[in-house]
């Protein structure tokens, strides 16, 4: 095997570290791969594939699982269960430390399940459809899958394929590459063998052909130089690795846990020192205020967000959406800017011929006949513009192709040689972009003959700044009797112009429908294109966009960040942009204070998937795009996209019932303990039944992600409000404490109960009430108005049920535990049911006010 492809320690090769090998001969780079022009053998490629990607892979997918595993894990809600777990096996106290250890390995563990599922689901999506290049192994033309192409391999390419890896141009013919993948340029450019100086910028380099890219028109022979990680679109995708932004979710979910651990701090150090203060047991004390501080905490938290989180996932599949990151349906919820392209999603994404015109705008069969002939006949890869083209006019069958000169991007011109019937001189028929078609024009044809084109030329630009203002895209098509059988260049000389071709994507039928309900539920929609103002202008006033101010990529980079942030609140427009204005604009729309989406396909809008909130691609897209984005689309839509909202915003809002609902039954509780430690002569509850109550009372809540929502919470985008909850804590936290007091006042005052009566009454008493106030809490309106989930219900009552048994079980002795009478039990209900009563009428009150 030749030196330069045995493995390195790293798991590359040598070859894949060679620098500016565009600076470089053929031959000499040849050499270096241990390659020829006959390409690799077989052993030779399978010697370097296995080498160079299987134990990397192996490792790569090993990392990815653990490090998915533990970022379940790595919240303050989760962090303070783990001190929790830690503190009580150290004081001896296993059983709480199991029940608490048993809720965090669950709700991590579902977690990590619900994620790498998704992962999977989309793993699949993404390999459904292999992508194969023609290599040349033992010196026969074969099939290998992309990801099985090693340096030195040589490859041919032909019009509509993908280009393997970064490679140097050997021989070619003709031969165009579309590199917007990477570079994000609209047009392709011409690529030919030779050597180029080291300094060269990738848009200089006309002898290297990219991984990431395809061929527009012509052939070649290359060799594989950089494959992998060694590749330009890897410096692309590098970026990408970066830690992404932290969502609008996390960041509220850590806000949240911060607002419990002061809360839970100040409460576990009030008691333990009131305890201690009473002289009694220290353990029994330390226990009691770990009990309680952990009491503040909705231990189930991690599971309910994670089940909703599954809940949605589903949801929205069935709607042909892949969640890749379950944790951003929520952020999907609280969008309130959504940056899009216009093709493909507000438009059809199939270019159509408008019309073929006379310079002066009049219709023209011989315009429409010239570019048939120009577009059927050429040989080259047939883009849209070719193909919409010969839907509207097929070329004559009388007619054939001579030679021609493929489209580049320095002349923007496509030129046939075409003899018709049975004509004996052949003309050369030529289309591209009309000012370089009028570069190659001496005279003009009108309906009475043809004139000067300096006569026509003001007639023509009128027409063609008409056309443009009205969003087509505008082509010149011209032609010249030429006595040859093969094209020179020379030959795109002294010809006549015949008219103009105009070509529109056409708007959705249902775009403006689809915007304007995105605007009704909060979601104002952006248009981000690299098309010219004007055509972006046309399609967004044509989806009802306001083109009152249109900016360009050049206004954009007049700006600094915080000036950019402070002024593109009123744009809805923004067109000829680059990859890095893109995203400054993503980036500007955070910092101003947005939840921000962005819908892209492309490698130039990796980075603006990355930067926001909500990354949404396609399933069409590059696969370095897929990797950026949180959510793929099967469907390249934007009503697809409403579905997800409203569903983002539904599992939000149940999200939100469960915090709302737990915090604040949780803190009236520890609130009622604290006051009645210092108080009683006896603990309230022992730390089990503490957590006990926390546990039951949290089953019912599981099934919350499976409840309806009402209806006005779907309207608006809906984000965390920290001050919110602890204002609701505090509210019906302390409402909560009023009736917990009065149920003690009547356990010791009119029922003279003992410790162990005591708390068997208000364990039962703890746990009615936080099942019954879920059904007023779930909803602003009278809770006899909205209906619950068949599951909410069905939990609620069998929690409710068990602990009402639980005293009167065998196991209420191991419990702490006694049967309790039956005038005291009712005493018990009724006072559950008042609370629930005030619950209510204080729901009103604060909701109107808030």
């Amino acid at each position: 095997m030749p030196s330069s492809l045995r493995t390195a320690d790293d798991g590359s090769t040598p070859g894949q570290a060679m620098p500016a090998f565009w600076s470089r001969s053929a031959d000499e780079v040849l050499t270096a791969l241990g390659s020829s022009t006959g390409g690799l053998t077989t052993q030779q490629a399978d010697a370097a594939l296995e080498g160079q990607t299987s134990r990397r892979s192996e490792a790569t997918r090993e990392a990815s699982s653990w490090h998915l595993l533990l970022r379940q894990f790595v919240s303050p809600i989760e962090l303070i269960l783990v001190a929790a777990t830690v503190l009580s096996g150290i004081l001896g106290d296993w059983t709480d430390a199991g029940i608490i250890l048993v809720i965090l390995v669950l709700s991590g563990v579902l977690g990590f399940v619900q994620e790498r599922n998704a992962g999977k689901a989309m793993k699949a999506l993404l390999s459904s459809v292999e992508v194969t290049a023609q290599v040349l192994r033992d010196g026969e033309r074969v099939a290998v899958a992309m990801d099985e192409v090693v340096p030195g391999d040589v490859a041919v390419l032909s019009a509509g394929d993908l280009v393997p890896g970064d490679c140097l141009v050997l021989t070619s013919r003709e031969l165009v590459v579309d590199e917007s993948a990477l570079t994000g340029e609209t047009f392709p450019v011409e690529k030919r063998p030779g050597i180029i100086p080291a300094a060269a910028a990738i848009a200089e380099r006309a002898n290297e052909v990219f991984l990431g890219t395809h061929v527009s028109s012509g052939t070649a022979t290359v060799v594989v130089v950089h494959t992998g990680a060694h590749t330009e679109i890897a410096a692309v995708s590098a970026r990408l690795r970066s830690p992404a932004p932290r969502t609008g979710f996390e960041r509220g979910m850590t806000a949240f846990g911060l607002l419990l651990g002061r809360v839970m701090l100040v409460f576990a150090g009030v008691i333990l020192l009131l305890n201690i203060a009473l002289d009694r047991s220290v353990l029994d004390s330390v226990l009691f205020a770990l009990a309680l501080a952990v009491g503040v905490t909705p231990q189930l938290l991690p599971a309910i967000v994670s089940i909703s989180l599954a809940q949605g996932a589903r949801a929205m599949a069935r709607q042909r959406v892949i969640v890749r990151r379950l944790d951003v349906i929520e952020d999907f919820g609280a969008m309130r800017i959504l940056c899009s392209d216009k093709t493909g999603t507000m438009t059809q994404g199939r270019i159509e011929l408008g019309a073929a015109l006379t310079h002066d705008g009049a219709d023209s069969a011989t315009v429409a006949e010239l570019a048939a002939l120009n577009a059927g006949l050429q040989q080259g890869w047939k883009n849209p513009i070719d193909e919409a083209i010969i839907r509207a006019h097929a070329p004559g069958a009388d007619a054939e192709a001579l030679d021609e000169l493929p489209y580049d991007f320095r002349r923007k011109r496509l030129s046939v040689l075409v003899r018709r019937g049975g004509a004996a001189e052949p003309v050369v028929v030529t289309k591209g972009a009309l000012a370089d078609v009028l570069a190659v024009c001496t005279e003009a044809r009108t309906s009475t003959g043809t004139v000067p084109l300096d006569e026509a030329a003001g007639q023509i630009q009128q027409t063609f700044a008409t056309l443009s203002a009205g969003g087509f895209r505008v082509l010149g098509v011209a032609m010249r009797p030429l006595r040859v059988d093969q094209l020179q260049l020379d030959d795109e000389a002294h010809m006549t112009f015949m008219g103009l071709l105009t070509f529109a994507d056409p708007v959705k039928p249902d775009a403006a429908r689809t915007v304007a309900d995105l605007v009704d539920v909060g979601v104002s929609v952006r248009m981000v294109t690299g098309d010219n103002r004007l055509v972006a202008a046309h399609v967004a006033a044509a989806v009802g966009l306001d083109i009152s101010r249109v900016w360009t990529g050049a206004d954009i980079d007049d700006l600094d960040d915080a000036a950019l942030a402070a002024a593109l609140r009123g744009v809805e427009v923004f067109s000829e942009m680059n990859p890095l204005q893109k995203e400054r604009v993503v980036h500007a729309f955070r910092a101003a204070g947005e939840v921000v989406g962005y819908l892209g396909d492309g490698i130039n809008d990796a980075p603006s998937l990355h930067a926001a909130d909500v990354g949404i691609s396609v399933d069409t897209a590059v696969p370095v795009a897929k990797q950026s984005a949180a959510i793929v689309l099967l469907d390249k839509d934007l009503g697809v996209l409403l579905h997800g909202v409203r569903q983002g915003r539904q599992t939000f809002a149940n999200t939100m019932k469960y915090i709302f609902m737990t915090t604040s039954a949780n803190f009236g509780n520890v609130l009622s303990m604290a006051f009645a430690a210092v108080t009683l002569p006896f603990l309230p509850l022992l730390a089990g039944q503490i957590l006990l109550v926390n546990l039951l009372t949290d089953l019912p809540a599981a099934t919350i992600a499976t409840d309806r929502v009402d209806a006005e919470q779907l309207r608006r985008p809906r984000e965390w409000n920290t001050r919110l909850i602890g204002r609701y804590m505090l509210v019906f936290g302390s409402l909560s404490t009023v009736f917990d007091l009065t149920t003690f006042a009547v356990l010791r005052l009119g029922f003279d109960a003992g410790a162990t009566e005591f708390r068997s009454a208000w364990f039962v008493g703890s746990v009615l009430t936080e099942v019954g106030v879920l059904f007023v809490l779930r909803t602003r309106h009278p809770f006899f108005r909205s209906r619950p989930s068949g599951w909410l219900v069905l939990a609620s009552v069998v929690v409710a049920a068990v602990a009402v048994a639980m005293p009167y079980s065998d196991a209420a002795g191991a419990l702490g535990l006694e049967r309790i009478p039956a005038g005291l039990l009712a005493v018990v209900v009724l006072i559950t049911v008042g609370y629930l009563a005030a619950t209510e009428l204080m729901k009103r009150f604060f909701w109107r006010t808030r």
